[in-house]
Protein backbone atom coordinates (compact mmCIF):
# COMPACT_ATOMS: atom_id res chain seq x y z
CA UNK A 1 0.00 0.00 0.00
CA UNK A 2 2.78 2.45 0.94
CA UNK A 3 4.64 1.61 -2.28
CA UNK A 4 1.50 2.32 -4.31
CA UNK A 5 1.02 5.72 -2.68
CA UNK A 6 4.70 6.58 -3.15
CA UNK A 7 4.57 5.55 -6.82
CA UNK A 8 1.43 7.63 -7.30
CA UNK A 9 3.10 10.71 -5.75
CA UNK A 10 6.28 10.26 -7.81
CA UNK A 11 4.21 9.75 -10.96
CA UNK A 12 2.21 12.92 -10.25
CA UNK A 13 5.41 14.94 -9.71
CA UNK A 14 6.93 13.69 -12.98
CA UNK A 15 3.72 14.54 -14.84
CA UNK A 16 3.59 18.04 -13.35
CA UNK A 17 7.23 18.71 -14.17
CA UNK A 18 6.84 17.53 -17.75
CA UNK A 19 3.81 19.79 -18.18
CA UNK A 20 5.75 22.98 -17.46
CA UNK A 21 5.43 24.93 -20.69
CA UNK A 22 7.98 27.32 -22.12
CA UNK A 23 6.07 30.32 -20.72
CA UNK A 24 6.45 28.91 -17.18
CA UNK A 25 10.19 28.59 -17.73
CA UNK A 26 10.30 32.13 -19.11
CA UNK A 27 8.49 33.35 -16.02
CA UNK A 28 11.34 32.11 -13.84
CA UNK A 29 14.03 33.29 -16.29
CA UNK A 30 12.59 36.74 -16.95
CA UNK A 31 10.98 37.54 -13.60
CA UNK A 32 7.39 37.45 -14.85
CA UNK A 33 5.27 36.65 -17.81
CA UNK A 34 5.30 39.08 -20.69
CA UNK A 35 1.55 38.85 -21.35
CA UNK A 36 -0.59 41.54 -19.75
CA UNK A 37 -1.30 45.26 -19.81
CA UNK A 38 1.51 47.79 -20.02
CA UNK A 39 1.95 51.54 -20.34
CA UNK A 40 4.91 53.32 -21.80
CA UNK A 41 6.61 56.29 -23.35
CA UNK A 42 9.31 56.90 -25.90
CA UNK A 43 10.92 59.23 -28.37
CA UNK A 44 11.25 58.89 -32.13
CA UNK A 45 14.21 59.82 -34.34
CA UNK A 46 12.58 63.18 -35.11
CA UNK A 47 12.53 64.09 -31.41
CA UNK A 48 8.80 63.54 -30.88
CA UNK A 49 7.88 62.17 -27.47
CA UNK A 50 4.94 59.79 -27.21
CA UNK A 51 2.92 57.88 -24.60
CA UNK A 52 0.97 54.69 -25.16
CA UNK A 53 -0.60 51.59 -23.65
CA UNK A 54 0.13 48.04 -24.75
CA UNK A 55 -1.75 44.79 -24.48
CA UNK A 56 0.63 41.84 -24.78
CA UNK A 57 -0.99 38.54 -25.74
CA UNK A 58 0.71 35.14 -25.42
CA UNK A 59 0.27 33.12 -28.62
CA UNK A 60 2.11 30.02 -27.38
CA UNK A 61 5.55 28.60 -28.14
CA UNK A 62 7.26 31.80 -26.89
CA UNK A 63 5.38 33.92 -29.47
CA UNK A 64 3.64 37.13 -28.45
CA UNK A 65 1.53 39.83 -30.07
CA UNK A 66 1.76 43.36 -28.73
CA UNK A 67 -1.09 45.74 -29.50
CA UNK A 68 -0.08 49.40 -29.14
CA UNK A 69 -3.08 51.51 -28.04
CA UNK A 70 -3.90 55.04 -26.96
CA UNK A 71 -5.30 53.63 -23.72
CA UNK A 72 -6.12 50.17 -22.40
CA UNK A 73 -9.72 51.02 -21.53
CA UNK A 74 -10.91 52.11 -24.99
CA UNK A 75 -11.96 49.93 -27.88
CA UNK A 76 -10.23 51.24 -31.00
CA UNK A 77 -8.07 49.64 -33.62
CA UNK A 78 -4.47 49.37 -32.38
CA UNK A 79 -2.01 51.97 -33.63
CA UNK A 80 0.57 49.23 -34.17
CA UNK A 81 0.59 45.42 -34.07
CA UNK A 82 3.91 43.81 -33.15
CA UNK A 83 4.48 40.05 -33.52
CA UNK A 84 7.59 38.36 -32.23
CA UNK A 85 9.34 35.76 -30.14
CA UNK A 86 10.57 36.11 -26.57
CA UNK A 87 13.78 34.17 -26.00
CA UNK A 88 16.11 34.66 -23.04
CA UNK A 89 14.09 37.75 -22.07
CA UNK A 90 14.76 39.32 -25.49
CA UNK A 91 11.72 40.11 -27.66
CA UNK A 92 12.49 40.40 -31.37
CA UNK A 93 9.56 41.50 -33.50
CA UNK A 94 8.20 42.86 -36.74
CA UNK A 95 5.37 45.38 -36.72
CA UNK A 96 2.69 46.61 -39.05
CA UNK A 97 3.12 43.80 -41.57
CA UNK A 98 6.90 44.17 -41.76
CA UNK A 99 7.11 47.95 -42.06
CA UNK A 100 8.97 48.09 -38.73
CA UNK A 101 11.42 45.75 -37.01
CA UNK A 102 12.64 45.98 -33.47
CA UNK A 103 13.78 44.36 -30.31
CA UNK A 104 13.64 44.87 -26.59
CA UNK A 105 14.69 43.41 -23.27
CA UNK A 106 12.24 42.26 -20.62
CA UNK A 107 13.51 42.85 -17.10
CA UNK A 108 10.82 41.98 -14.57
CA UNK A 109 8.06 44.57 -14.79
CA UNK A 110 9.93 46.79 -17.27
CA UNK A 111 10.59 46.45 -20.98
CA UNK A 112 13.02 48.62 -22.96
CA UNK A 113 13.03 48.47 -26.72
CA UNK A 114 13.65 50.11 -30.06
CA UNK A 115 12.12 50.08 -33.52
CA UNK A 116 13.42 50.79 -37.01
CA UNK A 117 11.38 51.69 -40.07
CA UNK A 118 10.19 54.88 -41.79
CA UNK A 119 10.86 56.52 -38.40
CA UNK A 120 13.15 54.98 -35.76
CA UNK A 121 12.76 55.27 -32.02
CA UNK A 122 13.19 53.93 -28.52
CA UNK A 123 10.64 53.24 -25.83
CA UNK A 124 10.23 51.98 -22.30
CA UNK A 125 7.13 50.37 -20.90
CA UNK A 126 6.15 49.10 -17.48
CA UNK A 127 3.47 46.72 -16.32
CA UNK A 128 0.17 48.22 -15.25
CA UNK A 129 -0.46 47.02 -11.73
CA UNK A 130 -3.80 45.34 -11.13
CA UNK A 131 -6.04 47.11 -8.67
CA UNK A 132 -6.79 45.07 -5.57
Amino acid sequence: MKKSILLLIVSACVTLCSCMNSESRLESQCGGLFAGNWQGSGVDSEGNEFHFAAKVIALGDCKYRMLILDRIDIQKEPMHVMDGVLKDCQFNYTADEGIYTGSGKLNGNQFEGYYKGPVDGTFTMWRIKKES
